[in-house]
């Protein structure tokens, strides 16, 4: 959504989390990150208002909050024309929720996680996420799961929103060079950067909120610069490829939904290859199927843990892989586990592949170690 409202000459925040390598990347205005002095600035700003309401109310907001808070305050000042929000753990109680009349909202496929706080269930799950649907709003949906689009149509019901959702508003399909979607008055191939199967469906759920735009006239645009919006779009951490000779890839799944589909993909785009995964995961995600989704392309897995206080105990992992029969090892220290895996890389024959993944910490100090910020500053 960001590329495509940039590519129409919009001025455009757009707000992410969690960053790779730094924090500023979660600021971006037509693809460049927050300036170190602008940062700077609005922290102070940000921080005497928390001071505040902690004198007032007894407590500071989040780190989440505070961050949100950064980001609405810069895109005030800088002016923009649009603003792209990613919601962060939830959707009903998140900090990007204070939003009271959306344009657009758009829901991606859900799955099991973060559980300790979203709910046992994909029901529950989706009722958090749909409460980012608003009165009279206009919501997209791609979701492979009947119990989580039940919970979707009947929030944009009970809200009276307008609700697109994948294969009956819209329909799409992922095709060799990208994707071919289908909806009111749109109907074309778009070729993405890089076409994994995940890529379809957020590409798919995007262009449905385009199209919305686009049919009542909120913005104006070419097919063209549709075309080219996603053709130059990229995704640091997500199945990006940074060395071809040897063959290394970053990707950020952490759950078992995510791991499904990269090992889809590796498998489709990859089918010799076997792959060394460097792997370490949060305490609150599904190890065990995340482990079981991967261990048909792994030749062995090194298991870490994500450098943040929430990483899961390496040994847990361990012992995943252990119980599948696949050859693995246990290193703590992200650091060292990393120049192991990349020794072994070295010794290995050509059509083995390293494969960083479970969390995107893990991945954001792995590229860092790596290619430093290579492609980071502009997107």
């Amino acid at each position: 959504m960001a590329s495509f409202l940039k590519h129409c000459g919009y001025k455009t925040g757009l707000y992410t989390s969690p960053h790779l390598c730094d924090i500023r990347e979660r600021f971006r205005i037509n693809g460049l990150w927050i300036s170190q002095k602008d940062f700077k600035r609005q922290s102070r700003i940000v921080l005497e208002a928390c001071e505040k309401t902690k004198r007032k109310l007894g407590h500071s907001p989040t780190h989440f909050e505070a961050l949100t808070a950064i980001a609405f305050c810069w895109f005030k000042e800088q002016k923009v024309d649009w603003v792209v929000l990613e919601v962060g753990l939830g959707g009903r109680l998140d900090a990007t929720n204070v939003i009271a009349a959306p344009v657009v909202s758009l829901i991606s496929p859900i799955g099991l996680e973060h559980q300790s706080i979203l709910g046992k269930t994909i029901g529950q799950i989706a009722g958090e996420k749909a409460g980012i649907i608003k009165p009279e709003s206009f919501v997209g949906t791609v979701q492979y799961r009947p119990e989580a689009l039940k919970v979707i149509k009947k929030k944009a019901l009970d809200c009276s929103a307008q609700l697109w959702s994948s294969g009956k508003e819209f329909d799409y399909r992922r095709t060799a060079k990208g994707v071919y979607w289908e909806g009111p008055g749109f109907h074309q191939e778009i070729k993405l950067s890089r076409a994994g199967d995940y890529q379809a469906a957020n590409a798919a759920l995007a262009l449905a909120g385009i199209q919305y735009l686009r049919t009542r006239g909120l913005v104006h645009s070419s097919v063209k610069t549709i075309a080219n919006s996603f053709e130059s779009m990229r995704w640091p951490g997500r199945m990006e490829r940074i060395s071809q000779k040897p063959l290394i890839f970053l990707d950020g799944a952490h759950n078992p939904d995510g791991a499904k589909v990269l090992t889809s993909h590796l498998k489709r785009k990859y089918p010799r290859y076997r792959w060394i995964v460097l792997n370490g995961l949060l305490k609150d995600k599904d190890h065990q199927t995340f482990v079981n989704q991967l261990k048909s392309i792994t030749e062995l897995a090194v298991v870490t843990e994500p450098n943040i206080d929430r990483a899961e105990n390496g040994e847990k992992i361990y012992r995943e892989w252990e119980k599948r029969g696949v050859r693995s090892v246990l290193v703590k220290d992200w650091k060292k586990a990393l120049c192991l895996a990349r020794l072994k890389l070295r010794v290995s024959n050509q059509l083995t592949g390293l494969l960083i993944t479970g969390s995107l910490y893990l991945v954001g100090d792995c590229r860092r170690e790596l290619i430093l910020y290579k492609g980071l500053e502009k997107i």
